[in-house]
């Protein structure tokens, strides 16, 4: 048994401060004001400074490809593409991988104004196959070797431009998982283990990764649930399926499907928009039509499915909420929990009707921030106007819609302090929403999107005992310096967090065959 005292942030409906919270076995046993005499006995956890709140949540990431490229060779910190091919002429000397991986370029980053070109991947890296992943995760360009590997592969597929050696959509795919195929499986669940250790560190104690992509036979998501399952430190893991084939879906134990993405990333103007984008006679790519997305929504309501969708641009948003409408007008359901993820670029109509049917929003608060200049980048392709209109999320908060945040790992690092200063410091200054909502959404919401509403997210009793602590108050603070609260600590069912005491294989073993 623990008793805390100080200053707790509940985060539950009432917006509750308590002074006193007592676990026991796991689960809040008391939190108040006062404490009651039986638990006196107890020498207290003093607070001082530092705060408590729920344990933050991040409704969506793609774990396993994040756990991967964080081993990888990290380009960050670079102002030029002749660094970048200087470091990685040095790593790959140095390095015994057979594959050099790069991750985290940015066109806009760069003095040159553009991505690596193949001929000058070539030049720095003339012995290894080379792949450069874009920062957004969904693109990267490769030299020779790399692609004369996979030639056969990407030769007819979407999304290969084979005089620059730029990869995208299929080809993307396509070239992940050359390259995951490749990894050992103990290679990979050593990556897994070590990132739930970061995601503590950033305070995050509940996750939903969005899996099967980028792995050969998806193997990605029997891993993730394997880890899952057998990490003995109190962290939480949800693997949801990431696919349009239903049958596939069919022969796994679950209750939360991801579609196929509806389109891409304004990076790579490959969104699907409204109207064209600012540089190019082009509205982006809707990869499925109408028909298609509106089918599977309807099966997979009919079958008890939560369906999420993910859709960027204004005009997959509004592809993913009518066809998550009509499959609502099909079958109505009342507690489905539907979610858009990203939801980036809304429209006003299709807003409205997520409100109706009660379609939750899973944003990414910080698209715009997490990486320099990543706004003026965005603003020369949509324009100022559009720009403007990127995550409404005032508007979506009064609209009664539901909103929860998440990374798009490895797309962003999950950060849920840069979240919340984010969603209290919009671009859009009038979109910008209180720290109380903004707190709501990465705790509560989060957790209400994975059905896990009655165990976590906010601090109530009966509840499993997942907390962080920071050392700021979020209401105390200026608003425009929250970005500068730190994680102090995290206690999962009570705990203080610790790496897994297993090893990682272990760690798989134990989930796959529990006892």
């Amino acid at each position: 048994m623990q008793v805390f005292h100080g200053t707790i942030l509940t985060c539950d409906e009432k917006n509750t401060v308590a002074n006193y919270l007592v676990e026991r076995e796991g689960r809040i046993a008391y939190i108040g004001e006062t404490l009651p005499t039986q638990y006196e006995v107890v020498p207290p956890i003093e607070l001082g400074n530092n705060v408590m709140i729920p344990a933050f949540v991040d409704t969506h990431l793609h774990y396993s490809g994040f756990s991967v490229l964080h081993r990888m060779f990290p380009i960050s910190d670079t102002d030029s593409n002749a660094n970048i091919l200087e470091q990685l002429k040095e790593y790959s000397a140095n390095t015994r991988e057979n594959i050099v991986v790069g991750f985290g370029a940015t066109e806009y980053a760069v003095t040159e104004g553009h991505l690596i070109l193949k001929e000058q991947l070539d030049l720095a890296c003339n012995d290894k196959p080379a792949f450069i992943i874009k920062h957004d995760a969904h693109s990267g360009v490769a030299n020779t070797l790399f692609l004369n590997a996979i030639q056969s592969k990407i030769a007819n597929l979407r999304g290969y431009n084979p005089d620059t050696g730029e990869l995208r959509q299929e080809a993307f795919m396509a070239a992940c998982e050359f390259i995951t195929h490749g990894l050992s499986t103990k290679k990979v669940i050593d990556s897994m283990v070590e990132t739930a250790d970061f995601l503590a560190s950033k305070g995050i104690g509940l996750i939903c990764s969005a899996s099967g992509l980028g792995f050969i036979r998806d193997y990605d998501f029997d891993m993730e649930r394997s880890v899952a399952k057998g990490l003995d430190n109190g962290m939480q893991i949800r693997a949801a399926y990431q696919t349009a084939n239903m049958d596939k879906i069919a022969k796994k134990d679950m209750t939360r499907v991801v579609f196929a993405n509806l389109d891409g990333t304004f990076s790579n103007m490959d969104a699907a928009l409204i109207d064209n984008y600012e540089t190019i006679n082009n509205k982006g790519l809707s990869y499925f039509q109408d028909v298609d997305v509106q089918k599977f929504c309807i099966n997979a309501n009919r079958a008890g499915y939560q369906i999420a969708l993910h859709a960027v641009g204004d005009a997959a948003f509004e592809q993913a909420v009518n066809a998550i409408a009509m499959a609502l007008e099909d079958y109505p359901r009342y507690d489905h929990r539907h979610v858009i993820l990203h939801g980036s670029l809304p429209t006003e109509q299709a807003l409205k009707t997520c409100a109706k049917y009660k379609i939750m929003i899973s944003m990414k608060p910080s698209m715009l921030s997490h990486t320099d200049g990543a706004e003026e980048f965005l603003e020369s392709m949509i324009g100022k106007e559009r720009l403007s209109r990127i995550n409404p999320l005032r508007t979506i908060e009064d609209l009664g819609i539901k909103v929860c945040f998440n990374s798009d790992a490895p797309a962003s690092d999950p950060d849920p302090i840069l979240w919340i200063h984010d969603a209290c410091n919009n671009k859009n200054k009038s979109q910008s929403v209180t720290v109380y909502e903004a707190l709501r959404m990465a705790t509560y919401n989060g957790a209400f999107s994975l059905f896990d509403e009655k165990e976590r997210g906010s601090l109530e009793m009966g509840k499993s005992c997942d907390l962080t602590i920071l050392d700021a108050n979020p209401f105390d603070v200026p608003v425009d310096e929250i970005k500068n609260i730190n994680v102090v600590d995290m206690y999962l069912k009570g705990k203080p967090y610790q790496r897994s005491r297993m090893g990682s294989m272990a760690t798989m073993l134990r989930g796959m065959f529990p006892q």
